[in-house]
């Protein structure tokens, strides 16, 4: 994103830490976004880098592994 994309980024995860929370970022695509987000202090991310969107059937087999 952008450098002011980047600023909001860096707030919300700086927020979160000085309350107490972990950091989960929601729709990461790319290593570059992954890397960024983890230098930022992000914990923990969810999105088609790690999987695609499964079925309700396809989770059920997933939780089950």
């Amino acid at each position: 994103g952008s450098p002011r994309d980047r600023v909001v980024v860096r707030g919300v995860i700086d927020m979160a830490r000085a309350l107490g929370l972990t950091v989960i970022a929601e729709g990461v695509e790319t290593e570059t976004q992954l890397d960024l987000l983890a230098k930022e202090g992000c914990q923990y991310y969810q999105g088609f880098l790690c999987s695609p969107a499964v079925d309700a059937d396809e989770l059920v087999r997933l939780i089950a592994r």
